[in-house]
């Protein structure tokens, strides 16, 4: 590789995540500057009102945008088009950024992507399904906490915001040099990345975003829904996102094992989506290998069994566990 190969590699990582990383704080303010213009802070108005009545007109907009959306994501993998499938579930994981509008009434300025969770919020049911999302942070932040209390007597708080940012930080660090190595091997005329984080996981960039988003989730779970009430940020939502770009990532394997001889062999050596003990790996794939007789699927079908599954299973214990919590 040249050393001119590797600036504009490292160019151009650098400059796709710090986008992203701008597009996901900066923007979040103009669009929320420039959409409080359209659907206003009616409680500091002290127009309820108003509120009323666009809260109900937003709840039938929001369902229906929500049908759309798991249709157009049903569609991208019936048709092997996992391009549209990922785009649905970012849509589903957008109103995430809602969560930081800080205005008073819950949908005004860029709160009103929040529309596409009302059905999730709504539903005491609903809310209680994606409980477990939150679990993994919730012990880290308990065992961190007990730790600091041992340590600093009469410690008092948590650790919550920390540890979002550090989620954020780890997940975006990945995406920067996933992205990197990506661009250095088509430069270099590479089909196959295998070298880098590409040796911990064959997609950095989907493993990035996921641990990226779920920081951002539970910062949005966790810091001050602003000054008003607020719905609180459910989990359902991300673990749909998740799994949706977990089966897009399945249905992208097929096709780079019929095209790429060299993917069987990489794949045979290098975890699909996150580091795991060999017991712990069999431990989770458990369920896909009796089910479908392989250690990962490969059909359309055998992917949105897959995911089914998986999604019955943890929303199933979410449920449970949620009436020992809440």
């Amino acid at each position: 590789m040249t050393k001119r190969e590797l600036i504009v590699s490292l160019v151009f990582a650098v400059a796709f995540s710090t986008a992203l990383a701008y597009a996901s704080i900066e923007v979040v303010r103009i669009v929320n500057a420039w959409m409080l213009g359209f659907i206003p802070d009616c409680v500091l108005l002290s127009d309820f009102p108003r509120c009323q009545e666009l809260e109900a007109l937003f709840r039938l907009a929001g369902y229906v945008g929500l049908a759309v959306i798991l249709l157009i994501t049903t569609a991208g993998f019936l048709l092997k088009k996992t391009r549209l499938s990922i785009l649905g579930s970012l849509a589903i994981y957008l109103p995430t950024i809602g969560y930081f509008a800080f205005t008073m009434f819950f949908l005004a300025g860029v709160g009103a992507l929040r529309l596409l969770w009302l059905p999730f919020t709504d539903s005491d049911v609903l809310t209680r399904l994606g409980l477990i999302t939150f679990l993994p942070a919730w012990i880290a932040n308990t065992a961190i906490t007990r730790v600091a209390e041992l340590v600093i007597p009469g410690f008092t708080g948590d650790f919550s915001i920390p540890i979002c940012f550090a989620l954020m930080i780890t997940g975006l660090t990945l995406f920067i040099l996933a992205t990197y190595t990506w661009v250095s091997d088509r430069l270099k005329g590479k089909a196959l990345s295998t070298e880098g984080v590409y040796k911990l996981s064959r997609h950095p960039m989907y493993l990035g975003f996921i641990i990226w988003s779920y920081g951002l989730l539970y910062l949005a779970s966790t810091a001050e829904p602003g000054r008003g009430w607020s719905p609180p940020a459910p989990g359902l939502p991300w673990l749909l996102s998740t799994l949706i770009i977990i089966g897009a990532a399945l249905l992208e394997e097929a096709g780079l094992r019929s095209r790429l001889g060299d993917y069987v062999k990489y794949a045979e050596h290098t975890p699909f989506m996150i580091p795991m003990p060999g017991k712990l790996g069999e431990a989770v794939t458990y369920p896909v290998r009796k089910l479908i007789g392989k250690k990962l699927p490969e059909t359309r079908r055998e992917v949105l069994t897959t995911m089914l599954v998986y999604l019955a299973f943890t929303v199933s214990i979410s449920l449970i566990a949620s009436y020992f919590i809440i």
